[in-house]
C-alpha cells in the first residue's frame, strides 16, 4: 500500500516497523480476500456466502441472529445472503426448537458439498503463501500468533 508523502513519518523505529508490519499485513490480507474470492467465484458463491457455509455446523441448526453476531452482519443483510443461498440449495431455514419464532440455518447436502468442494481446493493451493517454505510458514505462524493474542 502506498501512503501520500504529506504524511508525517513515524518518529521511532518501533512506530516505523509497526506502520511497515501493518501496512505489509493488509496488502497481505487484500491477496488473500482475493484468493479466497477466486475459490469461492469457482464453486458459484461469494466471499460472504462460503463464510455462512463454513460457519455452520453439519445437522445443527444455528439461529440467523447468532450468526450475524458471529459474522459481524447486520441481521437483514444476513437474510439477503441467505435467500440467495436457500435458492441455491445449500440451506434452509428452520423453526428453532427452542422458539418457532426464530429461524435457524441448516447446511443441506448440496451446501455441504459446495464447502467441501471450496475447502479442498482452497487448501490445495497455497495461493499467496506459495513462496514460502516450511520453516517460514512455522515462523509466521507463529509470529501472527503471537500478534494475535
Amino acid at each position: 500500500m502506498h501512503l501520500p508523502a504529506e504524511l508525517p513519518e513515524p518518529e521511532t523505529e518501533h512506530q516505523r516497523l509497526v506502520l511497515a508490519a501493518d501496512l505489509a499485513l493488509l496488502g497481505l490480507a487484500e491477496r488473500l480476500r482475493q484468493h479466497w474470492t477466486r475459490h469461492a467465484a469457482a464453486v458459484g458463491l461469494s466471499n460472504a456466502q462460503i463464510k455462512v457455509l463454513l460457519l455452520l455446523e453439519p445437522s445443527r441448526p444455528q439461529p440467523m441472529r447468532a450468526l450475524a453476531v458471529s459474522l459481524d452482519y447486520d441481521t437483514s443483510n444476513l437474510s439477503s445472503l441467505v435467500d440467495r443461498l436457500e435458492r441455491r440449495g445449500a440451506v434452509e431455514r428452520r423453526p428453532d426448537a427452542g422458539d418457532r419464532r426464530v429461524k435457524a440455518l441448516v447446511l443441506t447436502p448440496e451446501g455441504l458439498r459446495l464447502r467441501e468442494t471450496f475447502w479442498r481446493a482452497l487448501t490445495a493451493d497455497p495461493g499467496p503463501m506459495a513462496p514460502l517454505d516450511v520453516e517460514q510458514l512455522r515462523t509466521l505462524v507463529g509470529v501472527l500468533e503471537t500478534a494475535a493474542d
